[in-house]
């Protein structure tokens, strides 16, 4: 058997937030404050800070994402187990594209900078690919060996910023920052998505995940550093701009970093700027040339392309052939010049993919709830939610001829992932699938029902319990719950209801048809008795049917009642297993025939009857993709007990015995009436 060759873990703390600083601070706050003066004037400043602060919630997503599941791939990994195949493979395509595109941008801007101050006349093409191909060599030996040269940049870059931004602000001048926003709040969204790529950077520090020491500690901590130092030196440093040089003179300059270093420490400041530039240039090129290398090792890996990009380098034990591939990607994107259109379509490919990266971690926690995360994110999901919705909404805002080359590369993308036949046999499920998740969000957003609970004892009370649930997705729908009205004969068992509960409450006599219609019948779609006395259950169940309520149940531990309630079209729960679990299971899934829980809840079995259009009539169990954690007990076919086996057919009427936990039930009882 061939060793198994495996990333070697020797990145602390310090170099993986010099991962995230080395892509963040690229060469985007060196030149484009010059853009965005002439965009939106002084208002740039809030623009960086607004935009840092938007971050924040994609970032806390990938925190959590990176600590529970610390792979290489990044982003991609985590779209690659929570979600659908075909969105997994986007998901990276869209990575792969932002990171060599934003490669291309670093090393076109290095090689600018050289030609302009140093090489007059010099070819961008051989500069870029010089630079290029310097810096996969490094990436050869390994991350960590191309941290030691990025950690160094990192360093003097930071220190002039840091310089700058300090020494910088005393000189300031108030009038250069007036008016504050000369041209209205109107371009303040595109301003916005112009210096997003400088905001690209912590979710670097996840693709290295398996190089990592400690990632579960480590990436959660080194993704907020990275973000809180990006913030505070982007609103500093921008700042200072604005305030040292005046608006229409710093909209003129291409350099703009360099011109207030001028402006302020004269002929040795210019030179310091220009340095800071290319050191900017270097690391962000040698960290994001890596990241691309392990995102095509990781569609590779997963069989999207070819497994030969999934090799790693039996010494080094890095991805030598995806890094070659990328490489040569880099130099053709740089050699073409178009140095804003590059930039845009780097944003393009970020923020599509972290956007999807957000709603991975919302599947996460339902698609694993036993997962151990060591980094959770606080208000979920409303902060994952947000982060989709501040990815997306900036896209519209980019340059509008990145979207034509954005669909053309998606397209691209997708006819090479269709290239594989099974990828093609995974597509041609997908509607199905889609049926599946539109019928799960169906269950969860459920009718919002008026229920009636008659007996207001312990059993009543874990009905209203299980009812108005406050889960996460109600409490963003507070309309979703069900409206509960109670009737308690004895007068404590109200006031405690009143304490509990704010709902209507009725005292007297549930039995009695003439308290019944002071509840309103027209008002309830559900009456349930649910009192400890069969008998008055049974009463109160057939007076409620008889005043014209459209759904009844009965909560009754004698069998023989069940006969006589059958017959008034009376739901009859037999006792020792009425749960509030149960009732819910009636009322939002009515094709169920049967439910009860097993060792207080580990487990529920649960009867279901397959309809006449269900897309699992015909097919054998085998084909069927059943939950793991749910297996098929028994089915009764025609009056007949059928076993189980992987061959067995489904056929329409079956009664179909399943046997699971609860969430994974409801999973198979929404495939077989699909």
């Amino acid at each position: 058997m061939a060793e198994q060759v495996a990333f070697r873990r020797d990145i602390g703390l310090f170099m993986a937030v010099m991962i995230g600083i080395g892509a963040m601070m690229g060469p985007g706050i060196f030149a484009l404050p010059g853009e965005l003066a002439e965009l939106v004037g002084p208002l740039g400043v809030l623009a960086y800070l607004a935009m840092g602060l938007l971050t924040l919630f994609t970032a806390l997503t990938y925190g959590e994402l990176g600590a529970a599941l610390p792979l290489a791939g990044g982003g991609y990994s985590f779209a690659g187990r929570l979600l659908p195949r075909p969105v997994a493979f986007l998901t990276g395509w869209f990575f792969w594209i932002g990171n060599a595109t934003a490669c291309a941008l670093y090393a076109l801007i290095f090689a600018l900078t050289i030609r302009d101050y140093f090489w007059p006349g010099a070819s961008i093409t051989l500069l870029a690919l010089g630079t290029t191909v310097l810096f996969a060599a490094l990436n050869f030996r390994g991350m960590a060996a191309a941290l030691k040269v990025i950690t160094a940049m990192n360093l003097v870059e930071l220190g002039i910023l840091v310089v700058f931004a300090v020494l910088g602000a005393a000189h300031v001048e108030p009038p250069h920052l007036k008016p504050f926003a000369p041209m209205g709040l109107g371009p303040f969204l595109p301003a916005m998505a112009l210096i997003y790529v400088s905001f690209v950077g912590f979710d670097l520090i996840t693709v290295a995940a398996e190089e990592i020491i400690n990632p579960a500690r480590t990436i959660p901590r080194a993704i907020l550093i990275t973000l809180f130092v990006g913030i505070v030196i982007y609103v500093g440093v921008v700042g200072v701009m604005m305030g040292v040089v005046p608006q229409e003179e710093l909209a003129q300059s291409d350099v703009p970093f360099i011109l207030a270093m001028h402006r302020i420490f004269g002929a040795w400041g210019q030179w310091a700027g220009i340095l800071a530039t290319i050191m900017a240039s270097l690391s962000a090129l040698s960290v994001t040339l890596g990241a691309s290398a392990r995102i095509l090792y990781a569609l590779g890996r997963d069989r999207h392309f070819p497994e030969l990009f999934a090799r790693l380098h039996h010494r080094y034990r890095t991805p030598h052939v995806a890094l070659l591939v990328c490489t040569g990607v880099v130099i053709g994107f740089a050699s073409s010049g178009i140095v804003r259109f590059v930039a845009s379509m780097s944003g393009f490919g970020y923020l599509m993919g972290q956007g999807i990266v957000n709603v991975a971690a919302i599947a996460l926690r339902r698609r694993m709830p036993n997962l151990r995360r060591p980094f959770k994110v606080f208000l979920f999901p409303v902060v994952p939610i947000l982060g989709a919705v501040t990815c997306w909404g900036i896209v519209p805002a980019l340059e509008a001829r990145s979207y034509l080359l954005g669909l053309l590369l998606t397209l691209v993308g997708g006819g090479l992932y269709l290239m594989r036949p099974a990828n093609r046999a995974e597509l041609r499920r997908a509607p199905a699938a889609l049926a599946r998740l539109l019928l799960r969000i169906k269950a969860k957003w459920r009718k919002h029902m008026r229920v009636l609970i008659i007996s207001g004892d312990k059993l009543g009370c874990n009905i209203a319990d299980r009812l108005l649930a406050q889960d996460e997705y109600r409490l963003l729908f507070r309309s979703a719950e069900h409206q509960v009205t109670f009737i308690e004969e004895d007068e404590a068992q109200c006031r405690m209801l009143e304490q509990r509960y704010n709902v209507p409450i009725y005292q007297g006599d549930g039995t009695k048809k003439e308290l019944l219609e002071q509840v309103g019948v027209d008002d309830i779609d559900v009456a349930i008795a649910a009192s400890k006395d069969d008998g008055r259950n049974v009463i109160t169940a057939l007076q409620a049917k008889s005043l014209g309520i459209p759904r009844v149940i009965a909560i009754v531990e004698d069998p023989d009642y069940v006969p006589l309630l059958d017959e008034n079209d009376v739901v009859a729960i037999s006792a020792p297993w009425a749960t509030a679990a149960m009732v819910e299971n009636y009322l939002d899934r009515p094709g169920v025939a049967d439910l009860f829980e097993i060792e207080g809840g580990v487990a529920s079995l649960v009867s279901v009857v397959v309809p006449e259009q269900a897309r699992v009539v015909g097919r054998r169990i085998h084909e069927i993709d059943i939950p793991r954690a749910c297996v098929v007990a028994a089915i009764i076919r025609d009056r007949q007990f059928v076993v189980p086996r992987g061959d067995t057919e489904i056929e329409a009427g079956d009664y179909v015995l399943f046997v699971g936990p609860a969430a994974t039930i409801k999973k198979a009882q929404d495939l077989f009436q699909l």
